[in-house]
């Protein structure tokens, strides 16, 4: 298997009881798996006010067909060589007088907020200003927003997306007047002739491999379901696909796809409520972030016998991973994706090389055994970290990273692409 794993006994799966003739029945009428052509998800979709349906999962595109094998060849490709020639460090100041970035943010949610305000403290250790905008969700205040920047004459700006599909003129307004424009996060749409200045970005396929080689390495016998996140941004379709990459890659069935948690405590109460009143035998379920492994937890207990496994890495979660509730989790700080963002910027200040276009690969999955390696999301702990070198947060390190495994972030951009074609 690829990509960083944590090494650990392997364990064999939860052991459960054979079900009887008449609960296989009430399954099989429950469950409607989709072999959709070589996809390899099995989707179930439930709802409370009715049976059970079948869920189009794409069925006419063959999009880990062969993947596994694909990624192998990719991956023994000599990328380390490459990496070893990218030397650049880059400065960890801004040369010039004082620097103005406008940063516009896609909405009011915690996790946004997080960014925001991670940016803003981080700006002010480089001497940086830092005029904010939100756009509450609206892609047509992201283009007003832009257009204010560039009217105060920022000397670059950074921006959160409200949506992808829509921020292409924001971009090519940016290009016209000449200032930087650097995206954190959903990679945004472009106009023909236009570009982005840099963008950062965790990939969720990655997060959802990483989380499917942990169980195929820990638990190779083991029955799976997801809960995903809400379903049409990119994020909770790019887990759902690398976890069963994963698990197609260890030779293991595909998990069950059970109903979108949309990423909310409350909605995966709802969804794992139903699969244990269903009566479905399983052994590991993934919750696609950690506000709905909370929610599983709520409805299993903390000492249920099931491996959780999910995916943010929060602080809040520590304790559950320490206690063994949580099992294992890959983690996305937001605050580091606002650093290496502004890193970025400062490079471009100083007329550094940088790489344009950097997903980031997380350090591993986390569990009990490595809580000391986590990333702290409370932004406190974080800047105070980062002062003691206690984790990895400098933009050379991850481009390194990034150009170590460049062909396998290549192949899992075109699974997703293939996905939504």
């Amino acid at each position: 298997m690829l990509g960083n794993k944590e090494k650990s006994k392997r364990k064999k799966a939860p052991k459960h009881g054979m079900s009887d003739v008449s609960k296989l029945l009430i399954v099989i009428v429950l469950v409607v798996t989709i072999v959709a052509a070589g996809v390899g998800l099995s989707v179930w979709q439930f709802k409370a006010d009715r049976p059970a349906e079948k869920v189009d999962a794409k069925p006419d595109v063959k999009i880990l067909d062969n993947a596994a094998e694909r990624i192998k060849e990719k991956f023994e490709d000599n990328t380390e060589e490459k990496s070893e020639e990218y030397k650049s460090e880059g400065s960890l100041s801004v040369e010039e007088t004082q620097k103005t970035v406008g940063f516009i943010n896609a909405g009011p949610n915690q996790y946004y907020v997080q960014f925001s305000d991670a940016f803003t403290a981080l700006a002010k250790e480089y001497d940086i200003e830092v005029i904010e905008a939100n756009s509450n969700y609206d892609i047509d205040k992201d283009l007003s927003h832009v257009r204010e920047m560039i009217e105060r004459e920022v000397d670059a700006i950074a921006v959160i997306t409200a949506a992808a599909s829509g921020s292409a003129d924001s971009i090519s307004l940016a290009n016209e007047a000449g200032i930087p424009i650097f995206f954190i996060a959903g990679k945004p749409y472009l106009n023909p002739g236009s570009d982005l200045t840099g963008h950062v970005t965790d990939n969720f396929f990655m997060m959802g491999y990483m989380a499917g080689q942990w169980v195929a390495e820990n638990y190779p016998d083991a029955k799976c379901v997801q809960i995903p996140g809400y379903f049409g941004q990119g994020p909770a379709e790019g887990e759902m696909l690398g976890f069963d990459l994963a698990l197609k890659e260890a030779g293991m069935s595909p998990s069950i796809v059970l109903d979108s948690g949309e990423w909310q405590r409350e909605v995966a109460r709802l969804v794992v409520q139903e699969l244990e009143d269903s009566g479905y035998k399983y052994d590991v379920i993934f919750a696609a972030n950690e506000e709905m492994a909370k929610g599983v937890i709520d409805v299993l207990g903390e000492d249920s016998g099931k491996v959780i496994v999910s995916c943010n890495g929060k602080d809040d979660a520590w304790d559950f991973l320490a206690d063994g509730t949580l099992s294992a989790t890959v983690p996305n700080p937001p605050n580091l994706n606002a650093d290496l963002c502004l890193q970025q910027i400062i490079r471009y200040f100083n007329d550094e090389a940088f790489i344009q276009y950097l997903q980031i690969k997380p350090m591993g999955v986390l569990t009990s055994e490595n809580l000391d390696q986590a990333i702290p999301w409370i932004l406190e702990d974080y800047l105070d970290g980062r002062r003691k070198d206690e984790f990895m947060w400098k933009l050379s390190d991850y481009e390194r990273r990034y150009l170590r495994e460049e062909n396998i972030f290549e192949e899992f951009d075109r699974l997703i692409k293939d996905y939504f074609s």
